[in-house]
């Protein structure tokens, strides 16, 4: 089942999607480097690569430019890698513009920049593919890193619970050992669910370290792309983006 899309440049997406990374009458192509680099499935790096797709589309037809997530930004990274195909293909014959890939300057300022143009890019997805950004592609770090903690926290409190029991005695050593480790219990518990409150809290989704450098947690909307000849911001060296 096709999906109807609202395209602004039918011409420029048809090009796009019928665009191959893989060079032809190789034996280790564009995706299978990607997967083995990246650590992932076929069918999730054929899904990276699609949405990349998208987000190329995007950063072509939006005036203000798209904002990549982590995982498209890492396919965009390895593009950008194959140099020839990128600059001499890519862009002049599929694109017809150029799109590079510069360093975010930084700051709090390009922080909120960037986290809004992610936003945008979500709700422009949206509207223009008239669907939702698949999770598993467009989703932040961020929050993947909550719920491991999460994890580990909760598995921690079943550790403690058993200590409590045992420290439970009528000596004055027990009696402390037991309001210790169920102070311990508890503050383990509101840690839990300040953690998950923060996690669950859409305006902290895409939040990033102050000086805008998300890089090594997400770099979800910390950077930015339009069509043009020159290039925005990225984070902190490593995601890149585009801005006429």
């Amino acid at each position: 089942m096709e999906t109807k899309m609202l395209l602004k440049d039918e011409l420029l997406w048809s090009r796009i999607q019928s665009f191959s990374i893989d060079a032809s009458n190789v034996d280790f192509p564009f995706s299978k480097k990607l997967a083995r680099d990246e650590n992932w499935t076929e069918i999730f790096t054929k899904k990276a690569i699609e949405e990349y797709k998208k987000f190329v589309y995007l950063c072509c037809v939006l005036p203000n430019g798209a904002s990549p997530s982590d995982i498209v930004d890492k396919v965009w990274h390895k593009h950008l890698i194959y140099t020839q195909n990128y600059w001499e293909e890519f862009c002049p014959d599929i694109l017809q513009q150029k799109l590079h890939h510069h360093p975010s300057t930084g700051g709090l300022y390009e922080k909120t920049k960037h986290k809004k143009w992610f936003e945008d890019t979500l709700k422009n997805y949206t509207e223009i593919f008239q669907q939702d950004p698949p999770e598993e592609i467009w989703k932040t770090s961020e929050n993947k890193i909550n719920k491991n903690w999460i994890e580990k926290l909760r598995f921690l409190l079943i550790l403690i619970i058993p200590l409590i029991l045992i420290s439970c005695s009528d000596s004055t050593m027990g009696t402390f050992a037991t309001l210790f480790f169920t102070a311990l219990s508890i503050g383990i518990f509101l840690l839990i669910r300040f953690i998950t409150s923060m996690s669950n809290d859409p305006s902290r989704k895409n939040d990033k370290n102050d000086d805008g450098s998300g890089l090594g947690s997400s770099c979800s909307g910390s950077s930015s792309c339009s069509g043009g000849s020159s290039c925005g911001s990225g984070c902190g060296g490593g995601c890149g983006g585009c801005g006429s």
